[in-house]
């Protein structure tokens, strides 16, 4: 069970052409529908039976409205998306923004929310602070899986070892994340003229979406979503 945040349109569009420029250069990749991408704001639970996320979901009930909206009045900024990867996967990671000048598309109008929290000061991983104590205090014991904070979007996984077999394979894969990196260093990030925009202010458009079941590849259902700005 976990709080996912949604991307909004334009970070979607950003990791589409990323997903391009990847599977240019290894065909045989998984990549992550669009309509599945999340960040994970807080795994509560993982590999429990679907009875005891069941008594988990209901324990918690009370306080989801709350946490799932969270994010509208507790605004947190991403920035300087990076392509990262491992052994199993790769992803569109961020880092909270400290004064760089903001380039997200304005909010819906009318955006008449009394924000509480929002500016730079208060970072995704005060975000996230918040949304544990909102879980805890809920009763909620917290059991997640990874303990050091990310940002990021899973963007695709490797299934096969088809394009990454040899030397030669791997070096080029490293080669082409390291290009992906430095244009978007140079092209994407703090420019307001660019097309494609390298921030991400968590909320927007979408609040967080409650989610249990089968996560893993972007699956499960919805608890309940919550507002966006």
């Amino acid at each position: 069970m976990t709080f996912w945040g949604r991307p909004p349109i334009h970070v979607l569009e950003l990791a589409e052409v990323i997903q391009k420029k990847l599977k240019d250069v290894s065909p045989n990749i998984w990549l992550m529908p669009p309509h599945r991408m999340h960040i994970t704001t807080l795994e509560l639970a993982f590999s429990r039976t679907a009875e005891e996320i069941d008594a988990l979901k209901e324990t918690l009930r009370p306080a989801i409205p709350a946490i799932a909206s969270h994010s509208y009045l507790h605004r947190s900024r991403l920035v300087k998306p990076m392509v990262s990867y491992d052994l199993s996967a790769f992803a569109l990671s961020f880092l909270p923004a400290a004064g760089e000048p903001p380039l997200s598309p304005p909010p819906t109008a009318p955006d008449n929310a009394r924000v509480l929290a929002q500016g730079d000061p208060y970072t995704y991983h005060h975000l996230r602070r918040d949304v544990w104590g909102l879980a805890r205090d809920a009763g909620v014991e917290v059991s997640s899986r990874y303990i050091v904070p990310s940002a990021h979007i899973t963007l695709g996984r490797y299934l096969t070892n088809e394009d990454h077999a040899t030397p030669a394979q791997r070096q080029r894969w490293v080669e082409a994340i390291d290009e992906i990196n430095a244009w978007l260093e140079k092209e994407v990030w703090n420019n307001a003229e660019s097309r494609l925009v390298g921030e991400w202010v968590v909320g927007q458009e979408k609040g967080f979406d409650v989610r249990l079941g089968t996560l893993w590849y972007g699956g499960g259902r919805t608890v309940q979503a919550g507002e966006g700005f």
